[in-house]
């Protein structure tokens, strides 16, 4: 049994598993969209099944409005996953649910919002095609997600740095901080300014409510501004993390800390994205991460075998600080 409690779980290098990502999460999916909008082509065309979709008189074919509701919602998922399924430089953890999510999805709304109702003889979406869409899309991101092959994961446990010698009366610190890249912070920007067009949009067209989408955008602002930038020290005392607006913060001290390395970490192989992430380590403790680009980051071990994961510039200095003060600690 694997970490994911997944049993008999081949393993293959990384350009296989990569590879079985691609074709379970992107070209499968593309064929199901396909497939999708050419039934509810031949649907629209030549049965005249889909009369009442969108704002056309009764009695008219309109197939293209079920056709772009498919296209809309499933080539932006597969497009999405795609990209980072072909960047991942792991193809385990976190992204083991990548390409099954990307089939669930396509199949769901394929199947409920297209395909589904032309099988049901209506016109318009209804709780049976919609609900037996759900069941096949969850039935079909589960055996994926059992079948796909891993490569070989990341070991369990951090190897600690190399102490720093410290002569009597001198005191060692480290400073950093963690900032997310340019990219991350537009599209974090973009989310808000989406939400709220969107929320003004329905408000102005069908006098639909737009509170939903107002909360949604003042929560995505919070998470902008609360894990925008950290400070990072570490010295005598241990560890310290605040945001640079004072919350969250946290902090290990040095009677806490076990061991401190420097690992290497793929944002959604080992946390499922950018930010402030916790999962289940490998290790079976928790494993609390702030991550903000691929690539060395630090990782403090409490006693109690929980982590922290931090990707900070000049990793390897920050670890064999606290490595020092949790020795003398011992």
């Amino acid at each position: 049994m694997d970490d994911g409690g997944r049993m008999n779980r081949q393993i293959v290098d990384h350009m296989s598993a990569r590879r079985n990502a691609l074709v379970m999460g992107v070209w499968v999916p593309l064929a199901i969209v396909a497939t999708a909008v050419s039934v509810v082509y031949g649907a629209g065309v030549h049965d005249g099944g889909l009369v009442h979709w969108g704002p056309t008189p009764e009695g008219t074919a309109n197939w293209l409005i079920p056709a772009t509701l498919i296209c809309a919602i499933g080539l932006p998922v597969i497009a999405g996953i795609g990209f980072f399924i072909a960047r991942a430089t792991r193809m385990a953890g976190m992204n083991a649910w990548m390409p099954a999510v990307s089939l669930g999805l396509t199949l769901f709304h394929s199947l409920g919002l297209g395909v589904g109702p032309v099988l049901f003889g209506v016109s318009t979406p209804t709780a049976i095609p919609i609900f037996a869409g759900f069941v096949i899309g969850v039935a079909a991101s589960l055996l994926t997600w059992w079948l796909l092959p891993h490569e070989t994961p990341a070991p369990a446990a951090v190897e600690s740095a190399r102490a720093l010698p410290v002569k009597r009366g001198e005191v060692m610190a480290w400073t950093g901080r963690i900032s997310p890249p340019a990219a991350l912070i537009a599209l974090l920007i973009g989310v808000v300014i989406l939400t709220l067009m969107a929320g003004a949009i329905l408000t102005l067209t069908v006098h639909a409510r737009g509170a939903l989408f107002w909360v949604l955008s003042i929560i995505f602002f919070v998470v902008l501004i609360t894990t925008f930038e950290f400070r990072v020290a570490a010295g005598p005392g241990g560890l310290s993390v605040r945001s640079v607006v004072g919350w969250p913060s946290f902090r290990i001290p040095t009677t806490e800390i076990t061991r401190a390395g420097v690992v290497d970490i793929d944002p959604l192989s080992d946390f499922g994205g950018w930010g402030l992430h916790w999962v289940i380590g490998r290790s079976g403790k928790g494993r609390l991460g702030i991550v903000s680009r691929r690539g060395s980051a630090l990782e403090v071990v409490r006693q109690d075998g929980r982590s922290f994961v931090l990707t900070i510039d000049d990793a390897a200095t920050a670890a064999a600080v606290l490595e020092t003060y949790a020795k003398e600690k011992v």
